[in-house]
């Protein structure tokens, strides 16, 4: 699932570009609209969205001043405009691409499509980075992890992650400080990340790490027991093959 938001401050261009969308490109999911820039602002902290449909001509400010905002966003922008002046502007804050209205669906598949290119390529890199840092490092275990979050990137030691929890298309990071991170990565992508020696999915809905684990308990249902004293349970599927590595550790 893809999630974005579309702002713009007519409504017929929302309303034609939600359609647009939902007949052309349902690996989309539309999670709101807003009608200008402040609204922008609060919908992508709200939401934290894949990609921004960004209107520019609008009242109390046109679309690029959203980016006086976010300086390094973790989100991607396509604008969407009347207006081709703006366009060589547009790329030059680093847009994914410049859709001119009335939208086109074809266009639009084909900068969905790009999204799609442009988002592997930046697992592939920040896999790549990761791995260059944590070998140059003479610990045999992963240092960090980046976390995307609406300026950027928080990187995250791993040795300071106490859980993680899926959380619909979002993963809350528990940390041993008990502070949380709410990162746009699905639990899939954040398991990918994290080293295998050091972490498993006891759940569909949580990864531990095995060594903040002060407890499992097999009686009253299988379930582990953190150095906070959170409990979380341990799937049947799960529970044989998780034994087996807590034990190895």
């Amino acid at each position: 699932m893809i999630k974005v938001i579309i702002i713009d401050d007519e409504a017929k261009a929302r309303e034609s570009l939600k359609k647009t969308i939902i007949s052309y490109c349902p690996e989309l999911t539309i999670l709101a609209c807003g009608n200008n820039v402040e609204d922008a602002i609060t919908l992508i902290n709200q939401h934290v969205p894949d990609i921004v449909f960004l209107d520019i001509e609008m009242p109390n400010g046109n679309g690029f001043s959203l980016f006086e905002k976010f300086k390094n966003p973790a989100f991607t922008t396509i604008f969407t405009s009347a207006y081709e002046e703006y366009a060589i502007k547009a790329f030059r804050i680093a847009a994914l691409d410049y859709l001119n209205k009335p939208i086109d669906f074809r266009q639009l598949q084909e900068a969905v499509g790009r999204f799609k290119n442009k988002r592997k390529i930046e697992l592939k890199e920040q896999r790549l980075e990761l791995l260059i840092e944590n070998m140059t490092n003479r610990s045999s275990e992963f240092n960090k992890i980046a976390l995307p979050d609406n300026q950027g990137y928080t990187m995250v030691k791993t040795s300071d992650i106490l859980y993680c929890q899926a959380d619909s298309s979002y993963t809350i990071i528990h940390l041993i400080n008990g502070k949380k991170i709410i990162t746009s990565k699905i639990l899939k992508l954040i398991e990918e990340l994290l080293p295998k020696e050091t972490f498993y999915r006891i759940h569909k809905s949580y990864i531990v790490n095995l060594n903040l684990i002060k407890q499992y308990v097999k009686n009253d249902g299988n379930h582990v027991l953190l150095e906070n004293d959170v409990k979380l349970d341990v799937s049947d599927r799960n529970k044989k093959e998780f034994l087996e590595k807590l034990l190895q550790k």
